[in-house]
């Protein structure tokens, strides 16, 4: 079983044709499943400014994680530890501008 899941959305808004060459971004989450703990990164060369947040099944927002991002040249990583979460699946929201990423992870 790979450790990856590779499930992601991407909102373009329409007629945002620069937008369309971001839905080749691949967001890597390993491990995946986890334990809550885990590694995010994607390539990333933008100036805009960035959020990701963590969310449970319910939509309940588990943990802002913008502040761990560390934003290199060309990428971004974090290591992210949701502190005693409950099993289920949780999903990764990464924002900027326009654009919404969501990552789908699962927490045994």
């Amino acid at each position: 079983m790979s450790q990856h899941l590779f499930s992601y959305s991407l909102i373009i808004p329409d007629g945002d044709h620069a937008a369309m060459e971001l839905a080749q971004i691949d967001v890597k989450v390993f491990p995946n499943p986890s334990d809550g703990r885990f590694q995010l990164s994607f390539d990333y060369s933008g100036k805009e400014k960035l959020s990701a947040k963590v969310y449970d099944i319910t939509g309940k927002q588990v943990k802002d994680i913008t502040d761990d991002l560390v934003i290199s040249e060309n990428s971004v990583s974090a290591s992210v530890d949701l502190e005693s979460p409950g099993s289920g699946i949780y999903f990764i929201r990464i924002s900027w501008g326009k654009t919404l990423l969501t990552k789908k992870i699962v927490v045994k």
